[in-house]
């Protein structure tokens, strides 16, 4: 009995953690099961690796590919730099007089979380596109002489749509998760510091940067997973050639049968990327932190 009491809270976690084990690996291990050729739907009953080499030796998948890797890195570069600045705003308000500002900032700031992925991709339609708000006032103010005159930001072959959309929705996330390392860091530190000679940008270089870098990095990985292997925004801010790997994945898999084993590596082949990256910035992580001996301990 009090071995039970004493693990109580783990206990009452485990339905919730069957279902997300059963229903993660179960759709991972279907996947891989199909896109080993394995779908006796579509008349493929033998295991081959078929799929892969076709995948790997088609030009459009590369295209793909490195267009979801540019917009993947653009948007989670953005993000960081932005969320980087939102939460040291909220640290300098939270530390100066201008305290009282601190929640209306902070639940301004994180105003993107309540609209959902597709509804920010359509309020940069709204914002961006040639017929948007922003062309229709360069057009009023004479900025343009003709509203096609304004540049291409949505369903551009570069991808500055997602940029964009992806941006101004993780940055909050990323300032979620660094402003509470922020809080930590004393104002004596700060006085320590100037005692010791050390000049404020001293102070943020030795003492603030090492403490933040850690949720940083993890922080812009997470961002970086998700935007690499997101759907919905691609979907409708992406051009019809090349597409982007999720969306690609997904029309090979709403199309013929014959097709759902290539559309089920791609959605493996997403999934052993996204662990290789984790794994590697795990890796680097722990090398920082080693190597430099920073951290909270």
């Amino acid at each position: 009995m009090s071995m039970w009491r004493s693990h109580k809270p783990l206990w009452m976690t485990l339905p919730a953690l069957i279902v997300i084990v059963v229903l993660f690996f179960g759709g991972i291990t279907e996947g891989l099961i199909q896109s080993l050729g394995y779908f006796p739907v579509a008349g493929q009953s033998a295991f081959s690796f078929s799929a892969y080499s076709h995948i790997l030796s088609a030009a459009d998948f590369w295209l793909s590919f490195w267009l979801s890797l540019r917009v993947s890195l653009l948007a989670t570069l953005f993000a960081a730099l932005l969320g980087l600045m939102m939460s040291i705003c909220l640290f300098l308000l939270s530390k100066s007089k201008q305290m009282k500002w601190v929640p209306f900032w902070r639940r301004w700031f994180q105003l993107p979380f309540v609209v959902p992925h597709l509804a920010g991709a359509y309020l940069i339609v709204l914002l961006c596109s040639q017929s948007g708000w922003i062309a229709r006032l360069a057009y009023h103010f004479g900025w343009i002489d003709q509203m096609t005159e304004f540049p291409i930001l949505v369903n551009d072959p570069f991808g500055i749509g997602v940029v964009l959309t992806y941006t101004w929705k993780e940055a909050p996330f990323i300032s979620l998760v660094l402003y509470p390392v922020l809080l930590r860091i004393h104002d004596a530190w700060h006085e320590a510091a100037r005692v010791f000679g050390a000049s404020s940008f001293q102070f943020v270089k030795e003492i603030v940067l090492p403490l933040l870098l850690p949720a940083w990095f993890a922080a812009s990985f997470i961002v970086f997973a998700f935007t690499f292997s997101a759907f919905e925004v691609p979907y409708l801010l992406g051009v019809t050639y090349p597409k982007q790997l999720p969306v690609l994945a997904y029309e090979w898999y709403a199309g013929d049968l014959s097709q759902r084993p290539e559309a089920m590596a791609v959605g493996i082949l997403l999934v052993v990327i996204t662990a290789m990256m984790g794994l590697l910035a795990y890796r680097l992580g722990r090398r920082w932190l080693t190597a430099g001996g920073r951290g909270w301990s």
